[in-house]
C-alpha cells in the first residue's frame, strides 16, 4: 500500500542515488532514511522505472487532485492531516526494526490517530526490554514490553489506552487529558464521527463511563513507575462527550478553574425548534431577576428553574467558517441572538484562547464574573 519504495529496491530497479534525489522534487515522496513513497505517473522517461513500485492507484490519484486544486497550500487542515498520515507511513514502513522493539508514545499516537497539536517531527520512538539507543532516525527506550502491547497495523505498539497515558508525561497533562477522552470516546461510540452525529448520544452513555474508564485505564495506571497519581486524577475526570481537542481541553481548563458542575453537548430547544448545541453550559448562582428559556438538559442536571442564569461555552476551530463560509457566521449570529433573549450568557473562545490557562480564565471571569462565586477544589497537577 501507498507505493512504498526502499532504496535497495530502487538501486536494483536501475535508479542511482543521484537519480533519486533528482526524482524527490518530481515523483518520488521520501518517509524516512531509505524509504521512499511514489506519489505520481511521471512523465519523464528517466523516472518510468517507478511505475513497477505503484501498488495504491488512489495514493495517486489523491496527489494529482491536490497539485490540482492546490488545496495543501492553503488549507492547514489538511496539511496537518497530510503530515500526520506521513509519520503513519513512516512509522509502519520503518526497515530496521529490532526484535522486542514496541512503538510508543508520540509514535503509538500517531498508529492510533490520537489527535495531539504543534508536536515537532522527531525520531521513532520505540520501547524494547533489553536495549536503549538513538539515531536520527529511531530512539529506543529500555522498558518491559509485555504488558500493554498490541499488533497494529501490522506493527507492535502499545494500546490506545496505554499510549494515552504515556502521554501525560511527554506531551504534558493536557495533551494526555485530550487523548485520555479520545480513547475513551472511540470505545463508547466508535469511530465514525458522521454516525455519532446523525444517531446523537445514547440516553445511558454516562452511566457506561466508570466502567469503561476501568476497563481501559485501571491496567496501564497500576504498571505506571511514575506520574500515576496525576494520571489517576485525570482519569477520573475523562469524558466521551468532548468532540474535538480543543474542547477536551476546555474541559480540563474548567477543572483546574474548580468549575466541575457542567455540562457538554446540551441541546437547546426554541420552542419545539431545535435551536442550537451547546459545547459547555455552566450554571451561575441563582439570581431571583434570571429569565426563563427553554433548555433541553439531561434529566440529572437541567438548570431550566427559574431564578440560575446559564452560562454557554463554544470552542471554535476555524475549518467549518473555512468550509461553510457566511452561512454558518449568519446562522450563528442568529442562534447567539435567541440564546440571549431566552436568557443564556453566551462566551465563544478561539483554539488558541484554550490552549493556555491565563488566557481562559481572564476571559471567563471578565465576561461572566458570577461563575468566580462558583470556583471550589481546583484540579492541581
Amino acid at each position: 500500500m501507498f507505493n512504498i519504495a526502499y532504496y535497495q529496491d530502487l538501486r536494483a530497479a536501475g535508479a542511482s542515488s543521484a537519480l533519486i534525489r533528482e526524482s524527490l522534487e518530481c515523483c518520488l515522496l521520501k518517509l524516512g532514511r531509505g524509504v521512499y513513497s511514489v506519489i505520481r505517473r511521471c512523465v519523464n522517461a528517466r523516472h518510468l522505472m517507478y511505475a513497477q513500485f505503484i501498488d495504491d492507484d488512489e495514493w495517486i490519484r489523491y496527489h494529482e487532485e491536490q497539485a490540482e486544486r492546490g488545496q495543501q497550500a492553503r488549507d492547514p487542515a489538511l496539511q496537518a492531516r497530510y503530515r500526520e498520515h506521513l509519520n503513519r507511513l513512516r512509522i509502519l514502513s520503518y526497515p530496521s526494526y529490532r526484535s522486542g522493539d514496541a512503538v510508543w508514545g508520540i509514535s503509538a499516537a500517531y498508529l492510533h490517530r490520537i489527535r495531539m497539536f504543534d508536536v515537532p517531527r522527531g525520531p521513532i520512538t520505540v520501547i524494547n526490554p533489553r536495549d536503549s539507543s538513538r539515531t536520527a532516525e529511531i530512539e529506543r527506550r529500555r522498558r518491559p514490553t509485555c504488558d500493554d502491547v498490541e499488533m497494529h497495523e501490522g506493527a507492535v505498539t502499545t494500546t490506545a489506552a496505554r499510549t494515552a497515558v504515556d502521554l501525560i508525561s511527554l506531551l504534558g497533562p493536557a495533551a494526555g487529558f485530550a487523548a485520555m477522552e479520545q480513547v475513551l470516546r472511540r470505545h463508547l461510540l466508535g469511530e465514525d464521527e458522521d454516525l455519532i452525529f446523525r444517531l446523537g448520544y445514547p440516553p445511558q452513555l454516562m452511566d457506561d463511563v466508570p466502567g469503561a474508564v476501568d476497563e481501559l485505564f485501571a491496567g496501564p495506571l497500576s504498571r505506571m513507575t511514575r506520574g500515576s497519581v496525576r494520571a489517576k486524577k485525570l482519569a477520573k475526570l475523562v469524558s466521551p462527550l468532548s468532540e474535538s481537542y480543543a474542547e477536551s481541553r476546555t474541559s480540563l481548563l474548567l477543572h483546574q478553574l474548580g468549575l466541575h458542575e457542567f455540562v457538554q453537548q446540551v441541546t437547546v430547544f426554541d420552542g419545539r425548534k431545535q435551536l442550537t448545541r451547546l459545547d459547555f453550559l455552566l450554571k451561575g448562582p441563582s439570581r431571583l431577576d434570571s429569565a426563563d428559556g427553554d433548555g433541553s438538559l439531561p434529566a440529572a442536571r437541567g438548570p431550566g428553574a427559574r431564578g440560575e442564569p446559564r452560562v454557554a461555552l463554544y470552542v471554535d476551530g476555524t475549518q467549518k467558517y473555512a468550509d461553510g463560509g457566511f452561512d454558518t457566521m449568519n446562522k450563528e449570529s442568529r442562534q447567539h441572538n435567541r440564546l440571549l433573549a431566552m436568557g443564556y450568557k453566551v462566551i465563544r473562545f478561539k483554539f488558541n484562547e484554550v490552549m493556555s490557562l491565563f488566557t481562559f480564565r481572564q476571559k471567563l471571569f471578565s465576561q461572566a464574573p458570577e461563575l468566580k462565586q462558583l470556583c471550589d477544589r481546583h484540579l492541581l497537577l
